[in-house]
Order: C-alpha cells, then sequence, then structure tokens
C-alpha cells in the first residue's frame, strides 16, 4: 500500500507539472468514456434492466398470427377459450388502448387510457401507491363505474389530492370513482397511458368470435418454461381452428416475453450506438496513447536514470501505468459529468422515440460501467507506452538528448495507432453515411399526399352522449359544414384513422364474380371511413372515378373507394369502377372510385390494399380532422378548435398538428439514430484528425536535424512538404484499406436500420474515405508547412 500511494503521488507530481498535456488527455478521454456512458445509460434502462413488475420475466404477450399477419389482435370468445383450456399460465387478462375526454379549466382535456380485465393489476403484478385496484366483477355489465389514474396524472390534474381515493372524475361524460393511483414507474401498456378502467365487453363482442380487437396477456406458471407454454397455446388454437374453421382457419397463437415485445423496435438501434460509442472511445485511447508517447520520449533520459539507479523494469512499468490510471479516472470523472448532461440532452429531444424513457438516468450500474471501462482505458492507452519506456536499451537511452530521434521507423507504433485511429473513424463514417442516406431517402419517399398547409387534430365522442350512428354522423357533418366555412380553410374532411399512425382497422374481404376464398384464405386490406372532402383536404390524387359525395349516405348503395395497390393485386385485368367487393360476412360495396396509395403505416412499409367507405355508412366516433388552409395552416388552430367547441363545449381536441409535423415524427426514431451515430462520427474525425496532426508534428519535431540537413543539401521547400505528407498520407492510406475491409464487413450488421440505401452502398463507401483523406490531408499540411520553415544552421547548431 506504501508503494502504491507513493506512485500515486508521483504520478500526481508529474502530471501537474504538465497541465497541457493533461488537459488534453483528461478531456479527449472524458468524451469518449462519457459518450459510453451517455449510451449505456440508455442501454441499461430499455434492454438489460428487468421490467418494474413483479417476476417480469414470466410475462408473455399473446398475439395471434396467420402465415399473412405476424402479430394479429383476438376476440373475447378465443381470450375465454384460453383462459378456460390452458394450464401453463396463472391467469390471462385481456386490455384495449383508447382515450377518455375529461374536463378541464379552459378546455376539455383528450387523456390516453387503457380498458383492462379485473385481474390486469394483479397479472402484472404492481400495487398502487394509494387506493386498490379492480375487483372481480367490475368488468361485467351493470357495474358500478370505476377508475385507476396514474401518478402523473394525479400530480398534473388534481395537484396530487391526498383524498383523491373514493372522488369522483367525469371521464367521456360519466361519472367514474377514482379507486388507486399507480406509481409513478408504472406506464404499461404504454409510457401514454395515464387512466385505467374495466373492460366490459358488449354482447356482440362477447358473441362474435370474428370481432379481432383485443390484446392478451399471460403470466406463466412457476416451472412452466415457455416453449411448453408456446407449444401448448398452439394446440389449443388448433382445437378452435376445428371448431370454428369459418373465422378462425389458419389462426394459430404466437408467444412473445414481454420485455422482448418492450424493446425489439429499438434494439438494433441501441447495439449499433453501442458499437459506435465503443469505436470513439477507442480512437480516444489511440490519441492518449500517441500523446504518452510523444511524452515518453522526453523523458527517455529520466527513465533511463531511474534505471541506473536500481529501478527495475517492472517497477517502472507499474508507476507508468499508475500515471496512465490518474488520467482515465479523471477521464471518467469528467465523462460520467459530460454523460449526465448528454442524457438530459438526449431524453428532452429524442424521449417520445425510446420505450422505459422515464426510466434512463444514471444509476448504481452505469456508474460501475464507467468506472470499469475507466480502468480498461488506463490499461489499454497506457500500456503500450509504458512497454516501450521500460523496456529501453539502458546504455543507448543515456547517450541520447531528450529531443534527438533517428527518424520515423523509431516510431512504428505510433504509426501503427493512426492506423488504428484511421480505421476505426472510417467504419464509424461509412456506418453513419448511410444512415444519414437511408433517413434522407426516407424524407424523399412518396407518402402518397400533399402535406404542406395542412392542419391535424383529433376528436373523439362520447359513446354515451353520441349513443347512435346518426348522432354520430350528424356531428361530424356539423363540425365539416363549419370548418369549411373559416376564413383561409380551402377543404376540410376527416378520416378514421390518419395515415402514418402505425395502427389501423384490417379484414378479409371478398369479390364478386370469383369463387370464395377457403376459410383464412381471404385476402386483408385496410378499412377506412373517410369524409367526401378528405382526399382532397390532404391532396390524394384521384386515379379514376370519382370521390364520394352528399348522396352516398347511410340508406343509399354501399360506395366504396379502394387504393392503386388494391386494384392492382386484385383487378389488374378489369376495370375496377362499379366492381363489388365487401368485407366477410356484410354488404356488398361498389367501387366508385381508385385513389393513390398513401403510407399507412409508415414510411419504411410498404403500401398495402385499402379500402374506403363513407363515414356516414361507417359511422365511427374517433375521426382526425384535415383542414387544408391556404396559408400556414398553424393560424388555423384557434377557429378549427372553436368550431367544435361550439358545437359541442365539453368536447376535447387533442393531437392538434401540422401534417408535416405527423410525417416528421413517424420517422423521428429513424432520425435519432442517424444524428446520433453522425455525431459520433463527427466526433471521431476530429479526433482522427487531431491524432494524424500529433503524429505528423510529432515526427516534424523528432526529425528536424534530418530536415536541416536536407534543406542544406539544397531541397526545396515543397519537397520537405512533399516529404511530410507523404508520410502522413502513407499512414492515412494503409488505415483506410484496414477501414473499409471492416467496414465492408460491420456495415452489414446495420442492414435492418435502412431504407432504400444498401448496406455495401457504393456512393457512402466512396465518399467516407475520400473525406478521411481530405481530413487526413489538412491535418498534415500545418505541421508539414512548419518543416518547411527549419533554418538549417539552426537545426544542426542544436545538434
Amino acid at each position: 500500500m506504501r508503494i502504491l500511494w507513493q506512485d500515486l503521488r508521483y504520478g500526481a507530481r508529474m502530471l501537474l507539472k504538465q497541465p497541457g498535456f493533461t488537459l488534453v488527455a483528461v478531456f479527449t478521454l472524458a468524451l469518449g468514456i462519457g459518450a459510453n456512458s451517455a449510451i449505456f445509460s440508455v442501454v441499461n434502462a430499455v434492454l438489460l434492466r428487468p421490467l418494474p413488475f413483479k417476476e417480469p420475466e414470466r410475462l408473455v404477450k399473446i398475439w395471434e398470427n396467420k402465415p399473412d399477419m405476424v402479430q394479429g389482435t383476438t376476440s373475447i370468445p378465443n381470450l375465454e377459450d384460453w383462459r378456460e383450456q390452458n394450464d401453463v399460465f396463472t391467469g390471462v387478462a385481456a386490455y384495449q388502448f383508447g382515450s377518455f375526454s375529461l374536463p378541464g379549466r379552459e378546455y376539455p382535456e383528450r387523456i390516453f387510457g387503457s380498458t383492462v380485465s379485473a385481474n390486469f393489476f394483479e397479472l402484472v403484478g404492481v400495487a398502487p401507491q394509494a387506493g386498490r385496484v379492480f375487483r372481480e366483477g367490475e368488468d361485467r355489465a351493470g357495474a358500478h363505474r370505476v377508475a385507476v389514474i396514474s401518478a402523473r396524472l394525479w400530480q398534473r390534474n388534481f395537484g396530487a389530492d391526498p383524498e383523491i381515493v373514493g372522488k369522483e372524475v367525469m371521464l367521456d361524460g360519466e361519472n367514474h370513482t377514482v379507486i388507486g393511483v399507480m406509481p409513478a414507474h408504472f406506464r404499461f401498456p404504454s409510457r401514454l397511458v395515464e387512466v385505467w378502467v374495466p373492460l366490459v365487453p358488449t354482447p356482440d363482442e362477447i358473441a362474435d368470435r370474428a370481432d379481432h380487437k383485443f390484446l392478451a396477456l399471460g403470466r406463466l406458471k412457476p416451472g412452466v418454461t415457455f416453449d411448453q407454454a408456446q407449444e401448448q397455446m398452439r394446440a389449443i388454437a388448433r382445437r378452435i381452428e376445428t371448431q370454428y374453421p369459418d373465422v378462425q382457419a389458419r389462426r394459430s397463437v404466437l408467444l412473445i416475453p414481454l420485455h422482448e415485445e418492450t424493446v425489439r423496435f429499438v434494439r438494433p438501434a441501441l447495439r449499433a450506438l453501442m458499437g459506435a460509442v465503443g469505436f470513439v472511445l477507442l480512437i480516444a485511447c489511440v490519441n492518449v496513447a500517441n500523446l504518452l508517447l510523444a511524452r515518453a520520449a522526453g523523458r527517455r533520459r529520466e527513465i533511463a536514470i531511474r534505471m541506473a539507479l536500481g529501478a527495475g523494469r517492472f517497477r517502472l512499468l507499474r508507476q507508468l501505468l499508475t500515471e496512465s490510471l490518474i488520467l482515465s479516472a479523471l477521464g471518467g470523472a469528467l465523462g460520467l459529468l459530460l454523460a449526465k448532461w448528454g442524457v438530459t440532452a438526449l431524453l428532452s429531444v429524442f424521449a417520445d422515440s425510446l420505450p422505459r424513457a422515464g426510466e434512463i438516468g444514471l444509476d448504481g450500474r452505469v456508474a460501475g460501467f464507467t468506472l470499469l471501462i475507466s480502468l480498461l482505458t488506463g490499461i489499454v492507452f497506457g500500456l503500450p507506452p509504458a512497454l516501450q519506456s521500460a523496456g529501453a536499451e539502458l546504455q543507448t537511452a543515456l547517450k541520447e538528448s531528450g529531443a534527438a530521434g533517428a527518424g520515423p521507423q523509431r516510431y512504428w507504433l505510433r504509426g501503427a495507432l493512426v492506423v488504428l485511429e484511421v480505421a476505426a473513424s472510417l467504419v464509424l463514417l461509412a456506418g453513419a453515411g448511410l444512415l444519414i442516406r437511408s433517413f434522407v431517402r426516407l424524407q424523399q419517399a412518396d407518402v402518397g399526399l400533399r402535406p404542406e398547409h395542412v392542419l391535424t387534430m383529433g376528436v373523439a365522442l362520447p359513446p354515451a352522449k353520441y349513443a347512435t350512428p346518426q348522432a354520430t354522423v350528424t356531428f361530424y357533418e356539423q363540425l365539416l359544414e363549419r370548418v369549411a366555412a373559416l376564413p383561409g380553410v380551402e377543404s376540410a374532411g376527416v378520416i378514421s384513422v390518419l395515415p402514418l399512425q402505425q395502427t389501423g382497422f384490417n379484414d378479409g374481404f371478398n369479390i364478386e364474380g370469383r369463387d370464395p376464398y377457403p376459410p383464412g384464405h381471404a385476402p386483408i386490406a385496410e378499412r377506412r371511413a373517410v369524409s367526401p372532402d378528405y382526399f382532397r383536404a390532404l391532396g390524394v390524387p384521384l386515379i379514376a372515378g370519382r370521390f364520394f359525395n352528399a348522396q352516398d349516405q347511410a340508406n343509399s348503395t354501399r360506395v366504396a373507394i379502394v387504393n392503386r395497390t388494391l386494384a392492382r393485386e386484385y383487378l389488374a385485368d378489369q376495370n375496377p369502377i362499379g366492381k363489388r367487393i365487401r368485407w366477410l360476412n356484410d354488404d356488398w360495396m361498389t367501387i366508385v372510385g381508385v385513389v393513390g396509395d398513401v403510407k399507412q403505416s409508415g414510411l419504411t412499409q410498404p403500401s398495402r390494399p385499402e379500402i374506403h367507405h363513407p363515414f356516414t355508412q361507417y359511422p365511427r366516433g374517433g375521426m382526425s380532422l384535415v383542414v387544408r388552409g391556404a396559408s400556414d395552416p398553424m393560424s388555423l388552430i384557434a377557429s378549427a378548435r372553436g368550431a367544435a367547441q361550439a358545437l359541442d363545449p365539453s368536447l376535447p381536441v387533442f393531437n392538434v398538428k401540422t401534417m408535416e409535423t405527423v410525417i416528421a415524427d413517424s420517422v423521428s426514431g429513424n432520425r435519432m439514430n442517424a444524428l446520433l451515430l453522425g455525431l459520433f462520427a463527427a466526433l471521431a474525425l476530429a479526433l482522427a484528425m487531431l491524432g494524424v496532426y500529433g503524429v505528423m508534428s510529432y515526427t516534424v519535431e523528432q526529425n528536424t536535424r534530418e530536415i536541416g540537413v536536407r534543406m542544406a543539401l539544397g531541397a526545396e521547400p515543397r519537397d520537405v512538404m512533399r516529404l511530410v505528407i507523404g508520410q502522413g498520407l502513407s499512414l492515412t492510406a494503409t488505415g483506410l484499406v484496414v477501414g473499409m475491409i471492416a467496414a465492408f464487413a460491420l456495415t452489414r450488421l446495420m442492414e435492418a436500420l435502412l431504407f432504400g440505401v444498401s448496406a455495401t452502398d457504393p456512393l457512402t463507401l466512396i465518399a467516407a474515405p475520400v473525406l478521411l483523406a481530405i481530413v487526413a490531408l489538412l491535418a498534415c499540411y500545418v505541421p508539414a508547412r512548419r518543416a518547411t520553415k527549419v533554418d538549417p544552421l539552426v537545426a544542426l547548431r542544436c545538434e
């Protein structure tokens, strides 16, 4: 311990003697360590930390699936059969997403919620922080209406009232008794959910096995494996298919662990980002190692004298490593501070793109990770210089002056580190270039509409107040009439599900005149209810036929408008106008128009068949209002909201956004990936430039005598510049070759993150090394310029 303390004090003194070197090394390490800690804090919260539930490893999502549908919702009859026939789950809970109107101070508020079966909270295994959760029977028709609220809603809307349990709250115009408040960390089944009410199926939902719109969650019994549960649920699905072939043909069951279900869409991106910051740290280590090598050259005589006085090589090695570990510890401490700021900035911009965002932060595991990589970093960048210094020949070192050198061949280790640095930078540049090009392609993707000057907002009618289809239709007709008459409005429409929302309704359909499809083999189409002017308001082109009009009412002939994909895939050999289609077990609809494809499920997803029908014939309580203005759509918010409030003052208007914002929000995850990887690549590029600059500056300094001799013998300044730049570019070229090989191998791991760009995109894989070569050329130019200013007489006199 005494020797260790002695090493620490001596190392601290040596670092304080060179504050410039120490500050540069610590800050360089802090950048690399801080980036790693920041991204690891996200990985830790999202991927590594268990869900905050009781025994979360036993929770699984239960999906129905078909060969043409990987994951799908289920029906109440199927849920009941699953509950009764399985012996692998302690329970199965059902739930749905929804939204509710809540009275507010100025305007009614629309809050997101979930309807859940009575055993939902018990199954998940989370107790309320106040009150209780649902009891058996409270999810049956006629039961007293109750609600459980989130801690966020309790604090925001009720001032954290300690007497909230037992009070009444108005949801969708109906009184509900608040029976419990959930803990702040509980945000399931979505981080947006702020209220839970019992799921009370209607008689039709209880009887209709084809009404697939419910989500299911199960908890495995102790001792039951995931594979056992999967096999039994598939067996149950086969029995149900045999009993009800018309509605259950080809439908099976797919189980997915709840944690995997939560993180599977962000796992590839987080792995790529963790790899990227690993490269940044590697480059930072290389830079500091080069700094230490340059510093070691100036300490050669000091090391030799200590060896002559009896210090062993191991003792010197330990001392030099101690100094490296002091640097890494300081870099780790500063890096942790940078990580804290980085996480705050990350969440302020990208919280909506990350699951479990509320759990992201610096904790003991992140601090331990930072300590570990700090220690490893100290060894990685400190060991090569220490070995070289401690391994120096005593007699040779004593004879050399502290500043002399014999040329670049003596510094092969520094050159090798530069090669490694350039190669790592090229891999990062290539990866960032691919993601940026992918994001640009994504933004250039044809959405199928004209988003400029379009305002969107959600409107949802409470079922208790608008209990009949006619009441729903009348409200929306009056709303559209009022909004269309507003100054600055060119057209207005409504749609049941706004494009790019990743949600919607789909069903099988048949085409008149063709043999009926076998059960389970009918083609699937997205179904949307729209108003006559919706397509004009959103700028969706009409390809054939007509749009809906005022004559398409509930008591008139059923009509439909299909998209280009459906017409091409199922009616390519004939004119689709006038043909009749129908949803399974529904009335025939006459096709009156064909419109262009609109990206309904995301810009990265291919267009799917769509069938639109008039909202008057298929009324829905929840719709999105789409308003096209003559200029800035944001100027229409107050008047459009006022039109809705004038019809029903208790009605909330929510999700008010321009269509351009809706499109931007749909690619927020892609934007996060491209921005972060681009940031890390820029950091790597800057570090690589500093690394090449440092090596070439050191080379010029160590070879001042040789340069002086060359100039004394007649070498021109351009010859000296060519020599220095040539040495730098030689190292860079070697690094580029190594980096290209690595980039070809590693960028293939990013294919799942790319859109419209190959993992071996030629333009990216050419541009990245060219950019790096230009940066290296600039980094070599300053030392080369300095070399041309060497005075031969001064250089020779110094020697």
